[in-house]
């Protein structure tokens, strides 16, 4: 993507979108399974944006805050679009893109090859997604939700990569679903982990609990495509495999909590949490008390009993 201020003429160093790298407040990009997101923000718009004919792919863009608007040019005809919080964008990076941006600028952008739209489709019921429909200032609160959730400060602190493996493939899903021009496919089927599948997924999570660890790697110690996998898991434990880990980290903590030698520090890092701060939101979250008063309640029942 090529950024041109508007009448300026002053070079600047560009970002790999082509956006002005001093004129952002926010510029940051996170590779989640077959998708990069990226965070673009700025106190007003670039301007001028033009890009040519690049990558087999789809540019999927979501305006953070309302009041962005932007000409779309067409050859010799425009059209005006205004972007109020939680509109979408989709283009075709295939085709060259020019537009006038003017007012807020605020987006979080997603990026996925046609071949991994496809793949995404084949795990999803759906029949083969060859293209998703070209949109503009559409509202989608799920998308949305999906995307502050993937790019939020707590999402970019986990110690490991299962929260965000799961929400991009979410959010894949939901793009082929709402976006995809393949046809839904009746099935009854119901998918499920094979006894030795569900064993062997709960082991290397649990052998991992505080390690980075993937549903790419689990998928493929089970067999199985990722999305395959995460939904046959959810199917047969009845959630997903970073819930299951999730309570799987508490449970630990408990333990070690119990045992009265260890520091929340020392605690932490056993059960995979970057910090203490981390770990004592997560702990509160699980159990509605923090880990030291856990630890207080625990021992004054112990001496009683």
């Amino acid at each position: 993507m090529a950024m041109e201020g508007l009448g300026t003429g002053v070079q600047h160093r560009r970002d790999s979108f082509g956006c002005a790298v001093d004129g952002l407040d926010e510029d940051w990009q996170l590779a989640a399974g077959t998708m990069t997101f990226f965070r673009k923000a700025a106190k007003t718009a670039p301007g001028r944006v033009t890009t040519p004919a690049s990558t087999d792919g789809y540019l999927i863009g979501l305006s953070a805050q309302g009041g962005h608007r932007r000409r779309i040019f067409d050859g010799h005809r425009s059209t005006v679009h205004d972007f109020g919080a939680d509109h979408v964008y989709v283009r075709d990076l295939r085709e060259p893109y020019k537009a006038d941006l003017s007012g807020s600028f605020d987006f979080i952008l997603a990026e996925v090859s046609t071949d991994d739209l496809a793949e995404i489709a084949a795990e999803s019921d759906l029949g083969d997604v060859s293209a998703l429909a070209i949109t503009t200032a559409r509202p989608d609160a799920l998308l949305a939700g999906m995307l502050r959730a993937l790019l939020g400060s707590s999402a970019r602190q986990q110690s490991n990569s299962l929260f965000v493996d799961q929400l991009s493939t979410a959010i894949g899903v939901h793009l082929v679903h709402a976006y995809g021009n393949g046809r839904l496919q009746e099935t009854d089927r119901r998918l499920a982990l094979t006894s030795k599948q569900e064993k062997l997924a709960k082991e290397l999570l649990q052998s991992r609990i505080a390690e980075d660890v993937s549903i790419a790697e689990i998928a493929l110690l089970c067999g199985l495509p990722r999305f395959t996998f995460i939904r046959a898991f959810r199917e047969t434990i009845g959630v997903t495999p970073y819930e299951w880990l999730r309570q799987a980290r508490i449970e630990r903590a408990c333990i070690l909590l119990r045992n009265g030698e260890f520091s929340l520090a020392d605690i932490a890092a056993a059960c995979g949490y970057s910090n203490v701060l981390n770990f004592v939101g997560a702990f509160k979250a699980a159990t509605t008390v923090t880990p030291d008063a856990w630890r207080i309640s625990t021992s004054a029942r112990s001496s009683f009993s």
